[in-house]
């Protein structure tokens, strides 16, 4: 009998699915040494290869690690159909429901349609995680939670994705800047300004960065990083440098003179609103209910 651990089915996925031994060690957040470790461990266990090298290109799958790439897809699905069922008896009453909830959506965006649901369903207990991408996606796939919230322009591998809305994001400076008074801003004069924003590792910072490239800001220089929007906005208010931010979360300070959206000559830059559940499982009549909830609150700009 072949003998195959599930993390080094998830490791070998991941080069799949990123393209990369590195990007594959980033999305998994281990050493790229351990990645090729994983591998090398599994090639040795089914007696080939399942990745032909090349120096500088991408590693293609062989017909072993096509066949293998198929059951491993399976076996992973079982196993958090497995993680769900178990969370499920532990968790006793069938009226809990965990949403994990990225903070930007949870404290802006969708805040009032969470507090809503609450108040409306006295008999359903609903539990709110709150944290970054990398932590709703992990809720997800571990079935710690029923239904994940982020906001990003990609599918999301491993997770079924439905998009409810939409979210607009803008560039903000202090009203000192010297920008701040400008009209028609050219995207290269932006990108000479430092900026300060989400650490580039983050996947938001990624989303960002993707989203500055699209209108012409690439490579910004980055004065500071910060992974909380309020420590964030203390760093655009002191006048530290440029933020990219959803317009829900920037509305009350720009309403309050603390700080101003740039007129920039781009077209405009949105963020996807995702509804995330476990693939191949179904939805329960409560899920379909918080999930339908929060399509209907959600912005749409």
């Amino acid at each position: 009998m072949i003998n195959v651990s599930l993390r080094r089915l998830e490791v070998f996925l991941a080069i799949v699915d990123t393209g990369s031994f590195s990007r594959a060690a980033e999305l998994l957040n281990i050493a790229q040494p351990s990645v090729s470790a994983h591998v090398r461990a599994l090639e040795e266990r089914l007696g080939g290869l399942v990745f032909e090298r090349r120096r500088g290109g991408r590693p293609l799958l062989t017909e072993l690690g096509r066949a293998v790439r198929e059951h491993a897809r399976e076996m992973l699905a079982e196993v958090d159909d497995m993680r769900a069922d178990i969370i499920n008896m532990r968790g006793g009453a069938s009226d809990r429901l965990v949403i994990s909830i990225q903070r930007g959506l949870a404290n802006f965006a969708l805040k009032d349609a969470l507090t809503s649901f609450a108040l409306t369903r006295p008999d359903q207990q609903l539990v709110v995680r709150v944290g970054k991408h990398e932590e709703v996606v992990h809720d997800l796939r571990e079935s710690i939670a029923n239904v994940g919230c982020v906001q990003v322009n990609e599918d999301i591998r491993g997770l079924s994705s439905r998009v409810i809305g939409a979210q607009k994001l803008k560039l903000i400076a202090s009203p000192d800047h010297p920008l701040a008074k400008r009209r028609h801003i050219r995207p290269e004069t932006v990108a000479r300004y430092s900026f300060v924003g989400a650490p580039p590792s983050s996947v938001f910072g990624k989303s960002v960065a993707r989203l500055l490239a699209s209108i012409g800001i690439r490579d910004p220089n980055t004065a500071a990083q910060a992974t909380e929007y309020q420590f964030l906005r203390e760093l655009v208010v002191a006048g530290v440098g440029i933020a990219c931010s959803t317009e829900a979360s920037i509305t009350p300070d720009v309403a309050a003179g603390k700080l101003v959206v740039l007129d920039v000559a781009a077209e405009d830059l949105f963020f996807e609103i995702r509804v995330l559940t476990a693939a191949r499982r179904p939805l329960s009549p409560s899920m379909q209910d918080l999930i339908d909830h929060l399509a209907a609150a959600a912005p749409h700009p």
